[in-house]
């Protein structure tokens, strides 16, 4: 991969929305070289978001909804990374900060190739586009999540001082979301259809697409989801993996089931992850299911998850290992090419987007728009389950529009478990509130000491970011924190 043994410096602990240090980069983006570096830049920073044990983006994300039960030393609720498992999280918080940095140093990072590309010629005149393409993209993603997760932000679309930025105010979730659609488009339109050999791995028009149609799903927008998901479909160049395990060991990494995903490899080369050790608790010896012992701050899964599979479900031993008296999650500790030499050395890459998810996707998609009897929904659901081991369901069991709708609910809590998406999907359909506060009233999560809000579906702006404001009407903070 292009971006691996790449070695990325710089503060780590700056307070304003982007680093001084981002921009004094005159002397370099001269050559094609250059951009490869660049673009490098930004990708290690979509890296990074799934790294770390208290910082991590994606292991907090599965914390906020009902996927773990947040209590591995025996109390009601274990205040992961600043109460944000059970709805207390403040401003001042361990975990929003450093995802919140890495979200906009990516988005610097590709503004700053983005001004600079045209101005260089390039040998390889497709590569060209496709790192602009690369760059589009990625700054989509962290608009997107930044959106998704914090609401409105000041939208950034060139290299800027520190002090223009800070002159910059917040706009609307929507406006916001509406940029990162814009750039997705543009996306699609420069990437490749896929890369070669040697560059598997990075984004391409596809994964531009996915991501774009998941947006407009989450503003139940079907009817812009439907062509693009169509056209990932029909375009031959994905399946589903026959086995379900497949769709997350080390050999099958950028295979046919992987529509985007997150770049590791392991060799000690610090571009391993870390994941699949914080899965398992410390003290776990079974070598013959992990070289070496996991982590302290494991998450046990909640009971409400593990009761969720059917029986028979061969999804449920693939994800979940009950071990030192809890559940806990296994679906990322599946190797079969690379053994790990330490902690941080996996070579397995993370799922941002698989190909399952965009036929489950458009089966609601197709449903939306209007419930067909045993139709291509049926089909694609079906598909799904008997990979799982399952029956199929026909229209029988499932006779209109809402009992289809509500069998998707079900499907994608177990499909795409611990997976990033649960929490995302809660809010998109509206029953956010409702699911979390009956977890929450459960002995093990809270026993209703604790309960989420309306206001607590975006997190706090972080404090260190609105005080490195003059004036706080620039950077205001989200109502309710």
């Amino acid at each position: 991969m292009l971006f691996f043994g790449i070695s990325i410096n710089g503060c780590e602990d700056f307070l304003t929305v982007v680093p001084i240090s981002e921009y004094s980069v005159d002397g370099a983006y001269k050559t094609q070289t250059d951009f490869g570096q660049a673009i490098a830049a930004a990708y290690s920073q979509q890296q990074a978001l799934f790294q770390g044990a208290q910082d991590n983006w994606f292991r907090g994300t599965i914390t906020r909804g009902d996927e773990t039960s947040g209590n591995w030393a025996g109390g009601l609720a274990d205040i992961y990374a600043g109460g944000i498992d059970v709805f207390t999280n403040t401003a001042i918080n361990s975990w929003s900060l450093p995802a919140w940095q890495k979200y906009w140093r990516m988005i610097s990072r590709c503004n700053l190739i983005l001004d600079k590309i045209d101005a260089v010629e390039f040998a390889n005149a497709d590569l060209k586009n496709y790192i602009r393409g690369e760059a589009y993209i990625l700054r989509a993603y962290a608009y997107n999540y930044l959106a998704i997760q914090y609401g409105g932000m000041p939208l950034i679309d060139k290299s800027m001082t520190s002090d223009e930025i800070k002159k910059i105010g917040r706009s609307t979730k929507e406006e916001t979301l509406a940029f990162a659609a814009e750039d997705y488009k543009k996306a699609g339109t420069l990437l490749p259809a896929e890369w070669a050999t040697a560059s598997k791995g990075r984004a391409t028009k596809y994964a531009a697409e996915g991501m774009l149609a998941r947006l407009y799903l989450f503003q139940s927008n079907f009817s812009a989801a439907k062509p693009l998901l169509s056209d990932i479909i029909t375009s031959g160049k994905y399946t589903m993996e026959s086995d379900y395990v497949n769709c997350f060991t080390d050999s099958k990494d950028n295979g046919p089931e992987r529509v985007w995903e997150v770049q590791f490899t392991g060799g000690l080369l610090n571009e391993g992850s870390q994941l699949p050790t914080l899965c398992l608790p410390e003290g776990f010896n079974d070598k013959t299911i992990m070289p070496f012992p996991g982590s302290s701050t494991a998450m046990p899964v909640s009971n409400d998850l593990f009761t969720a599979y059917e029986p028979g479900d061969k999804r449920k031993d693939l994800s979940v290992l009950f071990t030192n008296g809890y559940n806990y999650i296994i679906k990322y500790v599946h190797y079969d090419t690379y053994t790990p030499k330490s902690g941080t050395d996996w070579a397995n890459n993370l799922p941002i987007l698989r190909y399952t998810d965009v036929k489950m996707m458009y089966a609601e998609v197709l449903n939306e728009e209007g419930y067909a009897a045993n139709g291509e929904a049926f089909n694609i659901l079906n598909s799904v389950r008997t990979r799982a081991g399952l029956p199929s369901l026909s229209a029988t069991n499932l006779p209109d529009k809402v009992a289809f709708r509500n069998a998707i609910i079900k499907e994608r809590r177990v499909e795409f478990a611990f997976e990033g998406l649960r929490w995302f999907d809660l809010i998109r359909w509206g029953i956010v509130l409702n699911t979390i506060n009956q977890y929450l009233a459960t002995p093990v999560r809270g026993n209703g000491l604790y309960s989420m809000k309306d206001y607590q579906m975006i997190l706090p702006i972080p404090f260190e970011e609105i005080s490195s404001y003059n004036d706080s009407k620039i950077m205001p903070q989200n109502p309710g924190y």
